[in-house]
């Protein structure tokens, strides 16, 4: 079988790295040359375009940061649609909202190609791992073809329903995580600016109902103050743009995610679109005129 992979970047690469490291052959392009020489010296095959992937593969993953980036890849003149074989499977594993990806399902479908809208919750280090959140829509047979590989990059791979679905659920984690992290942000500015050594509140809270995946993957990092990328800034104000309107189409109002959304509109206006997500603990300091210190405690 024949695998190709599009979008090489924070999520991309480590997820085809472990395709690779399976001996799926697996085909390659990014814009980034860097990421696809990378993945070469582990054993994938590069291409000098979309076109040239589509000719060759089967199955085609797609991890990118947005739908006009989706959209362009797909029915650009050199993109899968045009270039691909009949029965030939994509998997888009990028973030979208629900219509897009019904969308995209229905124009592939003149071109005979398959679609699945998979995306992904878990950040680099669970791409890194292999144990990705990978929520699912699709035909089922489609997904049952793809399910060996999603296993492959994947710990908890569910099919939820139809096309769209998949997207729908992600922006449902989305809704989550980062009120979480507006949570978590507020409270340790509380809990800082109260003389408490933040190393000693998750100590005291993280086994109780404060608890949470959240927390334990980004109290560390605000302890240390190290905002370097797992999730960015913008990636998650996209995705809550996402939400927004796809809520609006339904008729759900969405008043504590449309506050949130405004925290991360504050810290991109501010300059702090590709930090790490946790930096919108940033947001809460400059309003309370307190900085969580390196280390946790002054």
């Amino acid at each position: 079988m024949k695998i190709g992979f599009v979008g090489l970047g924070i999520m991309g690469k480590p997820m085809a790295s472990l395709l690779i490291s399976k001996e799926y052959e697996t085909y390659l392009y990014d814009i980034n040359k860097e990421a696809v020489d990378e993945l070469v010296g582990l054993g994938g095959i590069a291409c000098s375009s979309n076109k040239e992937l589509a000719e060759k593969c089967e199955i085609i993953f797609l991890m990118l940061p947005a739908g006009k980036h989706v959209e362009k890849v797909l029915f650009a003149d050199d993109g899968l649609a045009k270039n691909s074989k009949s029965n030939t499977l994509i998997v888009d594993m990028s973030s979208l909202s629900p219509e897009e990806s019904k969308s995209f399902a229905t124009k592939l479908q003149e071109y005979n190609i398959s679609f699945i809208d998979a995306p992904v919750s878990g950040g680099e280090p669970m791409a890194i791992e292999g144990k990705l959140s990978i929520m699912a829509g699709g035909k089922e047979e489609d997904f049952n073809k793809a399910l060996p590989l999603l296993n492959v990059m994947g710990a908890n791979v569910v099919h939820v329903g139809d096309t769209g679905t998949g997207s729908a659920t992600k922006l449902v984690n989305q809704i989550i995580v980062s009120i979480n992290l507006a949570a978590l942000s507020e409270a340790s500015v509380f809990a800082s600016k109260s003389g408490i050594d933040l190393n000693k509140m998750y100590e005291a809270i993280h086994d109780g109902l404060a608890g949470s995946a959240i927390m334990e993957a980004k109290m560390p990092k605000i302890i240390d103050r190290d905002f370097e990328p797992g999730g960015r800034i913008e990636i998650n104000y996209k995705d809550l743009g996402n939400v927004q309107s796809s809520a609006n189409a339904i008729g759900v109002p969405l008043p504590v995610s449309n506050l949130v959304k405004e925290i991360f509109s504050s810290e991109i206006a501010n300059g702090n679109a590709t930090k790490d997500h946790s930096f919108i603990i940033d947001f809460f300091e400059r309003m309370a005129n307190h900085q969580t210190p390196k280390g946790g405690k002054h």
